[in-house]
């Protein structure tokens, strides 16, 4: 084999290189806009949300959605609500 055949895809992007599991991409996404965003205006956590999983090509039930959005919004800004 030559090296170009062995050689590693630079042009994708890492996290495209190593696949996660839908419910891992999904509970990160929900870690990380609970850590940015916890008590903001529910409102705001909801566009927040689909804007991130809009972006991530994820596609969640809108029910899912508010009941995410509404937990992020009630939790404190000392830890998350899990």
């Amino acid at each position: 084999m030559s090296d170009s055949e062995i050689a590693r895809d630079t042009t994708a992007p890492v996290q495209d290189q190593h696949p996660q599991p839908i419910d891992e991409k999904i509970a990160g996404i929900l870690i990380q806009e609970e850590a940015d965003l916890a008590g903001h205006d529910e409102a705001e956590v909801l566009e927040a949300l689909r804007e991130r999983f809009s972006d991530a090509g994820i596609a969640i039930a809108e029910d899912d959605l508010l009941e995410s959005a509404a937990r992020i919004a009630r939790s404190d800004l000392h830890g998350f609500s899990g």
